[in-house]
């Protein structure tokens, strides 16, 4: 009898372990299952919003030309030379949906992930925000702050009428675009001038007067555009702007040189995020 009992109190042990091992081997591969469908329905549905993004940047346009500044009074014996490109951003929010939703409006709007590389190693390198009423004239400007530049979203018609374009300013329709000011401050200073009929114009004919190499002008600007929509859901957008001044008639020397950009392909889509 006691080896009857001892038997079948291993028979018990055993059948409960198997019976322990059976229920974690079922949930291990029920989660595994569970994870995997739930891994392959988010990446489908990923996919299917990115083929057709709620905002996608439509145009850029750059805008290059120089500045100087004559600390002698006007005899042209002390100029300081900038160069600066003005960045016009425009947002298409109709790509997905015509009219205009919580969906395809802008709730936050924020530049981060600034980087610029130039091979002139002279001059103070500036990246902000610009006043659209500015565009095409030289302004001084403050560089970024903490790699981030804050947009101040406008969503309400008395918002509209009260807006100082001189703060940064956007839309919630996306109606304007984004604007931005590339600086190179100071490529050469304490220089003297001597025009041929004695006329220098301060614009970006001053380069060739000075023989600023425009090889060493060439910038490449990369940055991040972060979108936050009124559904509260995040896009990104990584821009890299291969700006050469270099041109086969060299335009830059009649005063300025304007470029405009067009999406290729995936280029300059936004991409929807998770937190």
């Amino acid at each position: 009898m006691k080896t009857d009992k001892n038997g079948n109190l291993k028979l018990i042990i055993i059948e409960f372990i198997l019976l322990v091992i059976s229920i974690f081997t079922y949930r291990y591969i029920f989660q595994v299952q569970m994870t995997r469908k739930i891994y392959e329905r988010e990446t489908v549905q990923f996919i299917e919003e990115n083929q057709n993004p709620i905002f996608t940047i439509s145009e850029i346009i750059l805008y290059n030309s120089a500045n100087a500044v004559d600390n002698s009074d006007g005899e042209l014996k002390d100029i300081d030379i900038s160069q600066f490109t003005d960045i016009a951003i425009f947002i298409n929010n109709k790509a997905k949906l015509q009219e205009i939703t919580a969906e395809n409006t802008i709730n936050q709007l924020f530049i981060n992930n600034i980087k610029i590389n130039t091979e002139y190693e002279d001059g103070e390198k500036i990246l902000n925000y610009k006043n659209p009423l500015n565009m095409g004239k030289y302004v001084e400007l403050e560089n970024f702050k903490d790699d981030k530049i804050l947009f101040n979203v406008i969503n309400t018609n008395e918002k509209n009428e009260k807006a100082n374009y001189d703060e940064n300013v956007f839309y919630t329709d996306c109606s304007n675009p984004i604007s931005l000011s590339y600086i190179n401050k100071n490529i050469l200073t304490g220089c003297q001038l001597t025009g041929g009929d004695g006329v220098i114009s301060f614009d970006a004919s001053i380069l060739k007067d000075t023989g600023i190499d425009l090889n060493k002008l060439k910038t490449d600007i990369s940055f991040s555009i972060n979108i936050v929509n009124n559904y509260n859901e995040k896009f990104i957008c990584n821009v890299n702007l291969d700006n050469d001044l270099v041109t086969e008639n060299n335009e830059i020397y009649s005063g300025y040189l304007m470029k405009v950009l067009h999406p290729k392909g995936d280029e300059f889509k936004f991409i929807k995020i998770s937190d």
